[in-house]
């Protein structure tokens, strides 16, 4: 009996799992997603380093020479949801319709990398990006904080959500949009 107890003990010692499952992803009602997790299949431009590591896009800036858009198009009212991680005093932007938003360097900050919004994580950490799209004008938020109150995206309405090459290796994942009616 009592090696049967030690049995069943280890049993469940070596079943378990050492680290928590990850958390699944769920696709929040009315957004399409633009990333798939496996491959950059609906992205477009040069996409030479640029990759799909565990799930995330990737950029790896020395050897990437461009940036990509994804090929689906969106009107100028829409929510855009994103998550993105960056590497030591690395920063890249998102295009909406053409313009670009500095994802880490917030405006106001340069020449100095080191300030980026007050909201942002620490390097290595994802962080939540949320733009509100109404009649070409966003209301950014970085982790839940208001970062910017009214940044105009660009003019280019054939042009699908891009994601910048600038400094540093940079992931993103989970790149959504929800129409707005």
């Amino acid at each position: 009996m009592r090696r049967l107890c030690c049995l069943v003990w280890m049993g469940a010692i070596l079943t378990t799992p050492l680290c928590p499952a990850a958390e699944e992803f769920k696709l929040e009602k009315g957004f399409v997603r633009l990333d798939n997790g496996k491959d950059l299949k609906g992205w477009t431009g040069d996409k030479t380093g640029w990759s799909v590591v565990d799930g995330a896009i990737h950029l790896d800036v020395e050897k990437a020479r461009g940036s990509i858009y994804s090929e689906k198009k969106h009107s100028r009212n829409v929510v855009i949801r994103l998550e993105f991680r960056a590497a030591e005093a690395a920063d890249s932007g998102v295009f909406v319709h053409g313009g670009q938003f500095q994802v880490r360097d917030y405006p106001g900050s340069l020449p100095d990398t080191k300030k980026y919004a007050p909201a942002a994580k620490p390097a290595g950490q994802w962080n939540d990006m949320q733009f509100d799209v109404t009649d070409r004008v966003a209301v950014v938020t970085l982790n839940g904080k208001v970062i910017e109150k009214a940044w105009r995206i660009g003019r280019k309405a054939d042009m699908g959500i891009g994601l910048q090459r600038e400094t540093g290796d940079f992931d993103y994942r989970y790149v959504r949009l929800r129409e707005k009616e």
